[in-house]
C-alpha cells in the first residue's frame, strides 16, 4: 500500500515537472494554450522541430536585436529554418501553402513580439519645506503572439497570445532581464531546447 502511495506521488511530481517544460524556466504559458501546442505534432519522437520560424519585431533597434540574436541562436541550435521579416508582412508571409511540402517540415510558426523595457527613474517632489522622493526599478517584458501554420492547406491552426513583465532589481541592467525573459518564452516553446 505504500509503494502504490509513494508511486502516486512519484508519479504526480513527474506530471508536474512535465508540465512545467523543464526545471529552472518560469512558466508563461498557461495550461490552455499548453495543451492546444501539445495538440500538434510540432516535434518528432527524437524531440527534434517539425517546423520553421518567421520572427517579427515591433520596438527599438537594441530590443530587437536583442530578440533577433536570442532567437536567431535558438534556431541554429535547433536546425531551425529561420528568417526576419516586418511585422505588417508576418501573416501575410507565413499564411501560404508551400508547392512542395515536406512531412519533415510541415509547420511554420510565425511570432510577432513587441519588447517592453521601461528604464528606472527617481521622482522628487518638493512641497513647502517637505522634499519627497522615490525610485521607480525598471521593468522588462514582452507582448507576443504565436501563430502556427499547416504549410501543406496554408491554414492558420492557432493564434496564441503571450505577456509576460517583471521589474528589475535596484539599479540592474534591464538588458540582462530582457534577455532572460527571451529565454523563458522560448524555453516555454520549446522545452527540449533548454534541456540541452
Amino acid at each position: 500500500m505504500r509503494m502504490n502511495a509513494l508511486a502516486s506521488v512519484f508519479g504526480g511530481l513527474l506530471l508536474a515537472t512535465a508540465l512545467q517544460g523543464c526545471v529552472g524556466t518560469p512558466q508563461i504559458i498557461s495550461l490552455a494554450q499548453q495543451k492546444s501546442l501539445q495538440s500538434l505534432p510540432l516535434f518528432r519522437q527524437d524531440d527534434s522541430p517539425r517546423f520553421s520560424l518567421d520572427l517579427a519585431c515591433n520596438g527599438e533597434f537594441i530590443s530587437c536585436n536583442t530578440t533577433r540574436h536570442a532567437f536567431e541562436h535558438w534556431a541554429s541550435k535547433r536546425g531551425i529554418d529561420m528568417q526576419m521579416v516586418d511585422a505588417g508582412e508576418l501573416i501575410r508571409h507565413s499564411d501560404r501553402r508551400n508547392p512542395k511540402p515536406t512531412s519533415s517540415v510541415p509547420y511554420r510558426l510565425a511570432i510577432e513580439i513587441t519588447p517592453l523595457v521601461v528604464p528606472s527613474y527617481n521622482k522628487i517632489s518638493i512641497k513647502a519645506d517637505d522634499f519627497q522622493g522615490r525610485y521607480t526599478p525598471p521593468k522588462v517584458g514582452y507582448r507576443a503572439t504565436l501563430y502556427v501554420f499547416d504549410l501543406t492547406s496554408g491554414k492558420q491552426l492557432r493564434d496564441i497570445p503571450f505577456h509576460d513583465e517583471r521589474v528589475a532589481d535596484f539599479k540592474a541592467d534591464a538588458n540582462a532581464y530582457f534577455r532572460a525573459e527571451i529565454a523563458n518564452f522560448i524555453g516555454n516553446l520549446d522545452p527540449g531546447y533548454r534541456a540541452r
